[in-house]
């Protein structure tokens, strides 16, 4: 009688061993769903790295692009718009800057890039809306005086260009362009 007993304790000890190895291997199987992803996500980014350094930037966008369906991340964002801007696909880039700014609100360089790609787009007030909410963010951030500078000389405001190329001087004073402007803008007077 007393070997029963120590049998049914060792089948229930067991019961509950085999109960915490099922819980166990459910919630690490979970947790490799995520890394499942995690590991498709950085796949993907890093064949878009390769893709881009060896100066295929379509095949590095598509990688890029397909790594947001496993994770929004602000640097492929990035890499994503700075690649469309390069391509001259500035509707994209601009479509891709929006999309990031809704994951990624205050990123300084999508905010940078998506008025960089509005000025191109002569979009001048909407460019000068995202400039001023990127500086009142980040007051030194580089070029971004130098481009409100630019969308002023666009509009026939010089006074106000030059202040901002003076500005883009005395926090980047590394500024060719805006010394340049500024120098322009000496002799034409």
């Amino acid at each position: 009688m007393v070997i029963e007993k120590k049998n049914y304790k060792n089948k229930k000890s067991m019961i509950k061993k085999f109960l915490l190895l099922c819980i166990l291997i459910f919630i690490s199987g979970c947790d490799r769903k995520d890394d499942v992803g995690e590991r498709n996500w950085r796949a993907k980014v890093k064949l878009g790295d390769y893709h881009f350094s060896n100066k295929n930037i379509d095949m590095a966008l598509k990688y890029w692009i397909e790594s947001l369906d496993f994770k929004k991340d602000p640097l492929t964002y990035e890499k994503i718009v700075t690649s469309f801007i390069v391509k001259k696909e500035f509707n994209e880039g601009k479509k891709y800057a929006i999309s990031g700014l809704t994951y990624f609100k205050n990123n300084d360089n999508l905010l940078f890039n998506l008025g960089l790609i509005e000025f191109i787009l002569e979009e001048y007030d909407e460019s000068m809306e995202i400039l001023d909410r990127l500086l009142e963010r980040n007051k030194y951030y580089p070029e971004a005086h130098y481009l409100k500078g630019l969308i002023y000389e666009k509009k026939g405001q010089i006074e106000k260009a030059k202040k901002e190329f003076i500005e883009e001087v005395n926090i980047n004073p590394g500024s060719k362009k805006a010394w340049k402007k500024i120098k322009e803008m000496k002799n034409e007077n």
